[in-house]
Parts: structure tokens; C-alpha cells; sequence
């Protein structure tokens, strides 16, 4: 009864749900049949297939891909972040829908999911409606998502706009509200962030940080203790949930070939500074001919020209935070130049990230929540509002694949490529990299034998074989920290110096049971509990927060 009486909130759903229909033009593509060429969107759905395949199998967590790389195996899912394919595999077993399909969901939610979540934040941070409206606007017309959604296809960006939005609310909410339900969310969000995409954790968190230390510095009325009690456990909580990814993918790293040879050239990706300004549209690779270009949006850069003057004339409450954005921004933008590469190449973190321009999901997120603070003037209002206008005309012509492809599940079930660009994830003691399937999956290399009974998955390879001397076999399946070879139960050693990096090891004549395993080591095991134990933490804390809220 009291929804009806309360105008504000009749209101403030209508806007949402007329945000949402702003939103639908973007994604409208989607709705096609069939998928459309990326630059890692079909590759999504490979590993989307993998993802599903392992857990079938009984891996979990899924690290290692036993299918992929010719059958030989790689640590995909221990570097690569997962949660895109973990939530996928969910959506296609409980609908019972396609991979590409799936796949096009995720994509899909991606936008309205991201327009709601800004326009909650923009509302909340400026504390005025119609901020909410013009912030989404621009937030759903912003270059850099149609190129995320149409021309490279990354999936792990996509999905992390849709989270900057939702953890700045959170984080305000955590701020400024005693209620603990924030601090679980917000840890369970951020949690997500690391899990959906490495490198926007990476650069969002700074900005994540300025709005929290913004609120702390700027606003009178907070206790600083209780504040920083429940940031805390939101930390904890977001690191120990996603601890089974990171902790491994950090102190695992050294084994792989990204530790030594970086996918891509930095200096080969810096901006120039007209390239946020000139509209430059393209399907290809942004170092290219026809590729797609770094430019942030005209209407966008107008916001940002038009706060930066109005903060430094109108004094209200809300411009030392406008200021602190405006700095953010300036800042980040001197990262996407040349000059800032002795910043990348010697701050932690940062100096594992090869493409600068990455940077421009970021900054869209805070240009685009500036533009809410233009909410609280009348005319400026209507000024921006009139931009947020002129971004859709600049942006919906070019919310669209450059063309349709028709292709079959079948085809990405069976695709067993690396899904890298650059075989970066591969072992470093694999000096020859497989081109094709092995035609067996187990072989004698010396002596004699009969192989039988052959079974293999994703990470467990069984036969048996009867040996009349001593032989030494190869498994086709790479080797990395976590394989065993058991004989009858009995561990044997094993060697992986072979130019393949494939699995070798000496039987004794005789007839064998062989088990070899991909087991996991002490570090993945520690993350493992961590994770477990977070987990566990989380639900205590949710059952005692719905006990005491609502019994």
C-alpha cells in the first residue's frame, strides 16, 4: 500500500524503466539470429564450452583445460579470469540454451544492468534525480561500450561496466548507511570485479578508492572507525571469495610464457591526443587501417570541459568532489600518452598491462558520472541533458557488428585452438607448440608394451598396459606443477624436458594400472580454502544478518 503512496518512488521506477528503453536501441543486434564476428567474442564461446565440458567432468574449480590446445592442455582457467564462463555455464544449464545464445545474453545484460546501477549512483552521489537520468544516458551511449560490445567483444569488459556503477553505489552506501547488508554486497561485488576481469580491476580500483576517500575527506557528518570497520570486512571478504583465482594466477605466474614476453608492445598503443577527440570508428585492430579508434566522445568531453568550469565557479557541497573527479580524469588521461610510460613500466601492476587504452572504461564510467552533476542547475541542466542527446545521435549508427555469421555449437564444441592471441598462457619448457591432435593419447617411446583401455578427461588420463621390459612412455598432455603418475597406486617420476613439455616417465616390465592426475598444489589448495572458508564467513554472516533484520 505505501508504493502507491509514495509518488517518489512511483517516479523514480518510471525512470529506470524509461532508462531501460534508451538502453534497448544499443543492444539491438542482439536479438539477431546467429552471432557476429569479434575480436574475442567467438573465442568466448569456445571457452564458454570448455567451462561447461570441465565442470562436467568434476573439475572445480576449473584451472586447467585438458580439451584446448590441441588436446594437449593449457592452465587456461587458472590465468584467464572465470567468472564470465562460470556464470554462463549457470545461465545455459538452468535455461538450456545455447552456447551462442548464452553467450549473447551475458553480452546483452550487460547494458541495462550497467544503465540502472549509474543511474542509482549518480543519484545517490549528486542526491538529485534527474543526475541519475543524465549520467545513465551518457553511461549507455559511451564509444568505448559499443566497441567492447561490437568490435573486440570482451566479454570480461562488458560485464566490468556493468560493475563500476554497482560498486561505487555500494561503496557510497557503506559510507554513509550502518545497514550491514552493504558491506557484504559490496565485498561479494568486488569479489566479482577481480573474478570477471584482471586488468579493470587493476585501474578501476584507484577511482574506486577517490570516491570512497572523497566522501570520508568532504563530508562532515561520519564516524571514521565503523566506516573503515566495515570496509574492511568488505576487503577481506571480496579477497578471500575470489582468492581460488588470483592467489594461483599471481604466485603461479613464473611458469608461464606471459612472465617473460608480454602479449602486445605498449609503446605501439599510446594515444595521441586528437584521438579522443576525432570520431574514428572501425571494426579492426586499433593499430590499423579501418580499426577501432581511442576517441571518448565529443558530447563526453564537453561534460567533462563544462564541470571542470562550473566546479571552479559555483560553490556548493557537492564541488570539491566534482574537482576530485575532474582530477581523476585529468590524470587518467595522461596515462592513455607516450610521457606516462615510465609510470606503466614501474608501478606494480600497472606494468603487466600492455594496451593504455584500456584505460577509456574507466574513464567513460567518470566522465559519464560528472555529467550528473550538471543535474543541479536548471539551464546547464537542460544543457546537459541536450548532450546526453547528442550522444546517442553520435554513438547508435555505429551500435552494430560489421556483419552476421551462422555457425553451429558443434563447431565451437570441437574448436580445440589456444583461444590466446599470442599463446601467452602456454607452459615456458614447451619449446614446440602443438599444431594438431595427437593421434594417441598415450605412447611408447622405448621398449615394448601393449596399451589398453585408454580413458582421459580434462585432468585424468587412465590405461592399462602390459610391459615385458622396461619402457618409457609419453602422455600428449603438457606438463604443469599439480600432474602425477601413479603405477598401482606408487607415484612414479616423471620428466616434461622434452621440446613438447609433454609428460614422460620409465615402467618397470610388468602389467600396470596407470593413473596420472592433475592434483592441486599447496598454493591452489590454500586459495581453495580460502575461498571456502570466505564463503562459509559470508553465509554465517547473511544468516545472522536475516535473523536479527527480520526475527
Amino acid at each position: 500500500m505505501r508504493i502507491y503512496n509514495d509518488f517518489s518512488s512511483i517516479k523514480e521506477w518510471v525512470f529506470v524503466v524509461l532508462l531501460l528503453l534508451a538502453s534497448l536501441p544499443v543492444i539491438l543486434p542482439y536479438f539477431h539470429s546467429g552471432y557476429f564476428p569479434t575480436h574475442d567474442g567467438e573465442w568466448a564461446v569456445v571457452r564458454l564450452a570448455d567451462m561447461i565440458r570441465s565442470l562436467r567432468e568434476g573439475q572445480f574449480p576449473v584451472r586447467w583445460s585438458g580439451f584446448l590446445n590441441h588436446g594437449y592442455g593449457y592452465p587456461l582457467f587458472n590465468f584467464s579470469y572465470p567468472f564470465p564462463y562460470y556464470l554462463g555455464a549457470a545461465i545455459n544449464f538452468i535455461f538450456r540454451i545455447g552456447l551462442v545464445d548464452t553467450i549473447k545474453i551475458i553480452f546483452f545484460l550487460t547494458v541495462p544492468v550497467s544503465t540502472v546501477g549509474m543511474y542509482f549512483l549518480a543519484k545517490s552521489l549528486w542526491r538529485n534525480t534527474g543526475a541519475g537520468v543524465i549520467s545513465a544516458l551518457f553511461y549507455i551511449y559511451l564509444p568505448y561500450r559499443i566497441v567492447d560490445l561490437y568490435v573486440r567483444g570482451s566479454i570480461g569488459e562488458s560485464l566490468s561496466l556493468a560493475l563500476f556503477p554497482w560498486l561505487g553505489y555500494l561503496a557510497l552506501k557503506v559510507v554513509w548507511e550502518k545497514d550491514w547488508l552493504w558491506p557484504l554486497l559490496l565485498g561479494v561485488s568486488y569479489a566479482a570485479l577481480i573474478l570477471t576481469h584482471n586488468i579493470m580491476t587493476v585501474l578501476f580500483t584507484p577511482f574506486l578508492l577517490v570516491l570512497i576517500v572523497s566522501q570520508l575527506v568532504f563530508s562532515r557528518k561520519i564516524t571514521l572507525a565503523p566506516i573503515f570497520y566495515r570496509l574492511l570486512i568488505s576487503i577481506f571478504l571480496a579477497l578471500g571469495l575470489a582468492a581460488f583465482f588470483w592467489y594461483p594466477a599471481l604466485t603461479e605466474k613464473n611458469f608461464i610464457a606471459l612472465s617473460q614476453t608480454p602479449i602486445a608492445n605498449r609503446s605501439a598503443y599510446f594515444s595521441q591526443p586528437l584521438d579522443l577527440v576525432i570520431p574514428r570508428w572501425g571494426y579492426g585492430m586499433a593499430d590499423t587501417a579501418g580499426g577501432f579508434g581511442y576517441q571518448i566522445g565529443w558530447p563526453h568531453l564537453v561534460i567533462l570541459g563544462l564541470v571542470a568550469i562550473v566546479s571552479l565557479g559555483r560553490k556548493n557541497k557537492d564541488r570539491p568532489i566534482a574537482l576530485v573527479v575532474v582530477l581523476s580524469l585529468v590524470a587518467a588521461c595522461f596515462l592513455l600518452f607516450r610521457p606516462s610510460e615510465v609510470i606503466w613500466q614501474n608501478t606494480p601492476f600497472l606494468k603487466e598491462i600492455n594496451y593504455p587504452w584500456t584505460l577509456l572504461a574507466p574513464i567513460g564510467f567518470l566522465v559519464s558520472l560528472l555529467g550528473g552533476y550538471l543535474a543541479s542547475g536548471r539551464y546547464i541542466r537542460l544543457l546537459a541533458l541536450a548532450l546526453s542527446l547528442a550522444a546517442i545521435t553520435f554513438v547508435l549508427p555505429h551500435s552494430q557488428p560489421a556483419s552476421f555469421v551462422n555457425r553451429n555449437d558443434s563447431l565451437y564444441i570441437t574448436n580445440d585452438a589456444t583461444t590466446t592471441s599470442s599463446d601467452e598462457l602456454m607452459p615456458l619448457w614447451v619449446k614446440r607448440y602443438p599444431s594438431n591432435l595427437a593421434e594417441r593419447k598415450v605412447e611408447i617411446l622405448s621398449g615394448q608394451g601393449q596399451i589398453e583401455q585408454v580413458v582421459s578427461n580434462s585432468y585424468r588420463i587412465e590405461f592399462t598396459g602390459t610391459f615385458p621390459q622396461v619402457s618409457r612412455l609419453k602422455l600428449n598432455s603438457i606438463y604443469f606443477p599439480g600432474w602425477k603418475v601413479l603405477a598401482d597406486g606408487k607415484e612414479l617420476n616423471i620428466s616434461y624436458t622434452n621440446d613438447q613439455g609433454v609428460i614422460e616417465f620409465e615402467l618397470p616390465a610388468g602389467r600396470h594400472r596407470i593413473q596420472a592426475v592433475l592434483e592441486d598444489t599447496p598454493v591452489r589448495r590454500l586459495a581453495n580454502t580460502s575461498s571456502l572458508v570466505s564463503v562459509i564467513f559470508l553465509g554465517i554472516l547473511s544468516v545472522h544478518y536475516v535473523k536479527k533484520k527480520y526475527f
